[in-house]
């Protein structure tokens, strides 16, 4: 008899530990995977993340505790059962209380945003020649919707980086640079500009599947898959709209 009870005694508390575990696993691995530790992610938004993995982390650390301990044929604590039974019952208001993991917003309409007001911006300073400054479109991306992608938990912001010297628009991300980096590939004449942008799979491309590209041409530019010689006016509606 006393063998019986000791295994319903334990399967009780794997089950508790199982479904505490269940409640709480998938949107704290979500949140962790959205902080982009490993690499650049998009953030799902996931109420209360870091206390889901908090309570995850206790119910795992005090199962193990258990386990430990019949284990070695030591009778647990009370104080120890009281412990596992409040970690379990912690999961369930949490997850009640938390609400569903939302999914992240497509980072395509933030990067085409951005690249229209780089090339604004590029537009607005040529004086003749294009020099632009990295640092010259930092307001102008500022007022841009972040594309929504994390990097060690920090929200990645839009910014340029200027390609001198340029042939051709930049076709491939560069090494070192992470979603967001908006490329302003400028001629060797000056006169020309070619503007993209980094995706979350590499280049950003337009829904029919070409590069999100805009050429600016002596003070003046394209939207995005149109016409390099038809420029864009202020009231243009983007493509696919």
């Amino acid at each position: 008899m006393p063998s019986v009870i000791r295994l319903m005694y334990l399967c009780a508390y794997g089950v508790l530990a199982a479904i505490g575990e269940a409640l709480v696993a998938r949107p704290a691995l979500l949140w962790v995977r959205s902080q982009g530790l490993i690499g650049p992610a998009l953030a799902w938004d996931v109420p209360l993340g870091s206390l889901l993995l908090g309570c995850a982390a206790l119910v795992a650390v005090f199962t193990l505790w258990l386990a430990s301990e019949v284990a070695q044929r030591r009778r647990p604590p009370l104080l120890l059962h009281g412990a596992f039974l409040t970690a379990v019952g912690i999961c369930f208001v949490v997850r009640s209380t938390s609400g569903n993991p939302r999914a992240p917003p497509d980072p395509a309409p933030s990067l085409l945003a951005g690249l229209r007001a780089a090339a604004d911006e590029l537009d607005r300073s040529y004086g003749g020649r294009y020099e632009p400054d990295a640092a010259q479109f930092a307001s102008a991306l500022a007022r841009v919707q972040p594309p929504g992608f994390r990097r060690l938990g920090r929200t990645l912001a839009l910014h340029a980086r200027i390609l001198s010297g340029a042939d051709a628009a930049q076709s491939e991300p560069l090494e070192g640079d992470l979603p967001g980096t908006i490329y302003v590939a400028v001629s060797r004449d000056r006169q020309t500009a070619w503007l993209t942008a980094v995706g979350a799979n590499g280049m950003l491309t337009l829904p029919s599947g070409t590069p999100a590209l805009i050429e600016a041409r002596a003070g003046t530019h394209a939207l995005p898959g149109h016409d390099p010689l038809v420029p864009a006016y202020p009231r243009a509606r983007p493509p696919g709209n």
